[in-house]
This record gives C-alpha cells, structure tokens and sequence, in this order.
C-alpha cells in the first residue's frame, strides 16, 4: 500500500492540483477491529495454549504521511500493519512470539514458539501471576476526521504552506502525517483493555540562505492543527535570525517553547520509575521530598489530561493513575509498575511495560 507522489521540479500553485490527481493509489482502506473480533482472536489463541497463563497483544497502526520538501511534495506512503503478540508463563518461565496474520494455522504457530521460547529461558524471579479483570476511566482520543483523512487533505495544506514559502522566499520542508493506532490486551485471567486513537502530526521547517525556523504540533483531532499558522510561526522566526552574530558569554534569559520544555522534562522522565530509583540510578536519588527544582514547577502524570495521549492502562493492563510528581519544586511522588511496586511496598500506578521487556 506504498505509493509515491514527486513534484519535485513543480512550482508550488500546481502542487495542489498534481497531488490532487495522484492522491488515489496512496489511500489505504482503513481497517480497524471491534472488541468483538478481538475477543474472538484470543479465545483462539487460548484454545491452542496449554500454559499455565496465556496473554495476548493486539495491535493495529495505520499511518500516512506526506513529505515535502523545497517548496513541494515529493513522498506519500501509507501502511497499515497487524501484529498479534504471544505471551505465554510455563512454571515461572515466560516468552512473547509475534505474527501479523490471523489465520488459525498462524496463531497456533505463534502460541507454539512462544512456549518453546518459554522453556528456553531461565525463570524470572518475583514474576507475578497475571492480572485479572479492571475498570479504566474513559478517554476520547479517536476522530474519524483524523482517522480517515486522505493524502488530498495533507495537499491541500502543503500547497498553502508552500506558497506562503515561495512569496516571503523561504523554502519550506517537512511532513504531515495522520493515522490510527488500536491496542488491546486479553489474559486467560479474564483480562481485557483496549484502546484506539487517532493522531496527526505536522513538522516544518522554514529555510533561508543564513537562518532558519521551526514549528511543530501534534493533537488525535486533525481539526486542532493548523499547518498555516505553524508554517507562518517558523518563517517569522527563520526571518527573525537572519545575519546571525556571534553572543558573548555570560547570563541570559531565554524563554522556551512548549517544545523545548518538552525536551527537558522528557530527559527526567525515567528518572520518576520507582526502578531506576531502586536502581540507584535516577537523579532523584536521596532528593525525594526535598526542593530541587523551583516552586513554580509542579509536574502531573494525569492520563485523563485533555491534552493527553496514551491508552488509560500499562503494558499489563494495569489502570494509569493520575500521579503528583513534582509539587512546587518538591519530587513526590514515583511510578511503579507491578513488580517494582511489590519490592518497594508501594502501589502499582499503571506504569510498567509490557512483559517480558528490555527495561
């Protein structure tokens, strides 16, 4: 389902039209799974497995960017992928294995490896017995105008941002893109979580001969992103630093975007896991409950956020819980997954990953 569209060498006000024409062949008919049909693969899966406890991932992403470049289009792909993840426990010992069909030959094949990949492997210490059945909160993150927007939408709005480019005589690169992505957990416990969402991102970069601007913005609702207003943000800026100068040292005041904060406060995210402070290995070691950061600072993971994205449950299809990280300056408070919480004698918060994982 990968097609391309290349205007490479066509000015901008026949980029619209061209991209229009050719918009057909990269449109991939979207498909998404009920509960139901999920359910049904599942107890498939249950009845070819013997383990001692079986779960299984469903994930379905469908994504479609369009690329641009030098003032016009030159790629539009689209996918749209399956995968059913295995997790099988033997007496202590677990194993994933994956396929991405859903045929009953496939899915006993799938069940097969991840037992013979079980067996192979040593048994996990402190490995909890799987969840059963929980209540999530409700989130609203999937928009049918986002989920099914056509490589015609995203034209449309690069062909403006293309000829706001041109007029100033800036070239303006970057990529838009919109898609789906749907996640479930089922366990022979009696587990079942599932999501679906929609996102749309679009990412420009606004260039002169000695500058350059940037903006970016990403929201489920393609109706809250507006590509016109971002592009016109990143070619105020490019233009705001032509003829750069050197700036001598010393101290001065520099005021982020919500991007730039993002980027700082993501490099802290690990550090607030009830495991790297376990681990020794968290800057927040023997600073909890004490003033590290300033009182204007107070951080929530809050999952039902309206700004927020993410299913409402972990990679065990544990509830997320709304979490005070940081309350004016003061880090209190961690996240636990399951097993982390159990040695730390503290309460699993719905952060922990899928299992058996890397981390």
């Amino acid at each position: 389902m990968n097609a391309a569209i290349k205007n490479a060498k066509r000015p901008a006000k026949k980029l619209h039209a061209a991209a229009r024409r050719k918009s057909g062949p990269a449109v991939a008919a979207l498909h998404l799974l009920s509960d139901a049909e999920m359910r049904r693969i599942a107890e498939k899966i249950f009845k070819f497995s013997d383990a001692d406890e079986t779960e299984v991932e469903i994930g379905v992403v469908s994504d479609a960017l369009t690329r641009f470049a030098n003032n016009t289009i030159h790629q539009n792909v689209a996918e749209q992928v399956l995968t059913v993840s295995v997790r099988t426990v033997l007496d202590g010992q677990t194993a994933r294995a994956t396929t991405n069909k859903i045929d009953d030959e496939s899915l006993r094949r799938a069940v097969a490896a991840s037992k013979t990949l079980a067996r192979s492997q040593p048994r996990t210490p402190g490995l909890l017995p799987m969840p059963g059945a929980q209540k999530y909160g409700n989130v609203a993150r999937y928009f049918e105008n986002t989920a099914y927007a056509t490589p015609a939408d995203r034209a449309r709005a690069v062909a403006r941002v293309a000829e706001m480019a041109e007029k100033n005589k800036q070239t303006a690169a970057g990529i838009f893109t919109t898609g789906v992505t749907q996640s479930a957990i089922i366990n022979t416990k009696g587990l079942f979580a599932s999501h679906r969402q929609t996102r749309a991102e679009f990412s420009i970069t606004i260039l002169e001969s000695d500058s350059s601007g940037w903006a970016k913005a990403n929201s489920p609702d393609l109706s809250r992103i507006d590509p016109t207003a971002l592009a016109r943000s990143a070619s105020e800026k490019s233009a705001a630093s032509r003829k750069p100068s050197e700036a001598a040292p010393g101290r001065w005041t520099v005021i982020l975007e919500p991007a730039a904060v993002l980027d700082l406060v993501g490099f802290l995210f690990y550090d607030f896991a009830g495991t790297s402070v376990a681990d020794q290995r968290s800057c927040f070691n023997k600073r909890m409950g004490k003033k590290v950061l300033g009182e204007n600072i107070t951080l929530h993971d809050d999952v039902y956020h309206p700004l927020q994205s993410g299913a409402p449950f972990d990679g065990e299809g544990i509830p997320r819980q709304k979490v005070l990280l940081v309350d004016k300056g003061v880090p209190s408070n961690l996240v636990y997954a399951r097993a982390t919480a159990k040695k730390m004698k503290a309460k699993p918060t719905g952060h922990g990953f899928s299992l058996p994982n890397d981390y």
